[in-house]
């Protein structure tokens, strides 16, 4: 960092003007809407490093950048905030190689490894149309879910940038659908020659971000719902409600993000808060409104540790609910570590985790090829403990609800590049069962 010249009365740096450089796609004036600095502040000496720290992060938190650094450099009395910028590429084909099933050790174990148990697709991500990080999304999947998707999302329409809209529609269908939950494990059933399941869905939402740290998002979703003749009559008639073979719902949803991590992605200092309700009405059926929360704590007490406790619950006012509706504990983020192999259904759970982490490996891989230039990696070992409750009004053999449960174990984490996130975990569960469990995703 270039050494600054201060006021010597005030003993303060003033911003005469901002520069960047590599943003050879991102628009100087969408760039700056995320920046806590602007043109004419003034900051002290002692905590001008802070805030171009800070800066430096909100920058890679728009995840249009591989690297992000900022220095200071006074010209003739002028004071200039520069960055220097390595974007990622705008254009991310994403190939899809995904588990049918909830989880790696699922398909892994219980499901013997079948390849038509894989989802194979492309999905391709313009993350910065226009250089105004508007986000267009197209994708089609085959294999155990076909599936077509279109997307687009811009952030902002007024001069502000505060107020944003976006839109979505999805198709997808199976030959084969978990119509039960048994044991607190899923049944499945395939049909060759009819789908199991379609699912059409639409989607509309505004956004509202008064601050940098906090978001509104208003969201409106039609859902319609087609199964097999003989999930309805036979296997399961509360799979849809009432022997029901199809049905719309139509749903609202009010989302509220208050974030004040550092990264985004892996965070590891900071707070964060998710609150988020729902009010989905089956036509000719059953209203379902419901409330879902989660508060993030991270700290770094010392040089390379980390802390974190995170919490998460769901409750749903509607207690006798389609099965399709009744997902609680043990789907998508909301596993308790160590029952990845069981799902607990139901209308109601708590999920808490607790984390301790220390750097092992904190590096920059340089390449000389654009939008590569910087890999980075970062791994974390880490010791932790989970606990949850579940909540069902008529649980029946599934032994695993309106029972506290617990887990503790150790593990690797392992962040590189565009936001690639892989953990090793090695569980034991209060039942006693233990195992090294995958994920590729955050906690």
């Amino acid at each position: 960092m270039l050494c600054a010249q201060f006021s010597t009365a005030q003993n303060l740096f003033c911003v005469d003007s901002i520069a960047f450089e590599g943003n050879h796609r991102s628009k100087a004036s969408a760039l700056l809407r995320d920046l806590n600095i602007a043109e004419g502040t003034c900051f002290a000496q002692d905590s001008l490093k802070a805030v171009l720290e800070v800066a430096e992060q909100r920058l890679f938190n728009t995840q249009l950048f591989n690297q992000v650094i900022a220095d200071t450099q006074t010209v003739n009395g002028r004071n200039t905030v520069r960055f220097n910028l390595k974007e990622r590429f705008p254009i991310f084909p994403k190939p899809n190689l995904e588990f049918a099933d909830r989880n790696f050790n699922v398909w892994w174990t219980e499901q013997n490894r079948k390849l038509n148990r894989l989802n194979v697709g492309l999905t391709l991500l313009h993350n910065n149309v226009n250089g105004m990080r508007e986000v267009l999304g197209v994708g089609a999947q085959v294999g155990y879910t076909q599936k077509f998707l279109l997307s687009y999302e811009k952030p902002f329409v007024d001069r502000k940038k505060q107020h944003g809209f976006g839109a979505s529609v999805q198709y997808l269908q199976n030959l084969e659908l978990s119509y039960q939950t048994e044991a607190n494990k899923l049944r499945f059933i395939r049909f060759e020659r009819q789908p199991a399941l379609q699912l059409f869905e639409g989607a509309l939402w505004y956004t509202y971000r008064p601050q940098f740290s906090t978001k509104h998002i208003f969201k409106t979703t039609l859902q319609q719902y087609r199964i097999h003749d003989s999930i309805a009559n036979r296997y399961n008639p509360d799979y849809l409600g009432e022997g029901r073979k199809q049905a719309t719902v139509l749903g609202l949803e009010y989302r509220m993000e208050w974030n004040k991590v550092d990264n985004w992605n892996y965070p590891l200092s900071g707070q964060r808060f998710i609150g988020i309700a729902t009010y989905q009405q089956m036509l000719n059926g059953k209203g379902m409104p419901s409330m879902h929360l989660q508060y993030d704590w991270y700290k770094n007490p010392y040089p390379h540790w980390y802390v974190s406790a995170i919490g998460r619950a769901r409750w749903a006012l509607n207690q006798t609910v389609p099965y399709i509706f009744q997902r609680n504990l043990g789907y998508d983020y909301d596993v308790l570590r160590g029952y990845e192999y069981f799902v607990m259904d139901g209308s109601l759970f708590g999920l808490a985790r607790l984390n301790v982490k220390r750097t092992l490996i904190h590096k920059n891989i340089k390449l000389p090829i654009r939008y590569f230039q910087v890999i980075p990696i970062r791994i974390y070992a880490k010791a932790f403990g989970d606990a949850g409750y579940t909540y069902q009004k008529e649980p029946g053999n599934n032994s695993l609800n309106n029972k506290f449960l617990y887990s503790y174990g150790i593990g690797l984490d392992i962040v590189t590049l565009y936001d690639i996130k892989i953990r090793l975990e090695y569980t034991i569960n209060r039942q006693g069962l233990r195992d090294l469990y995958i994920h590729k995703s955050g906690e």
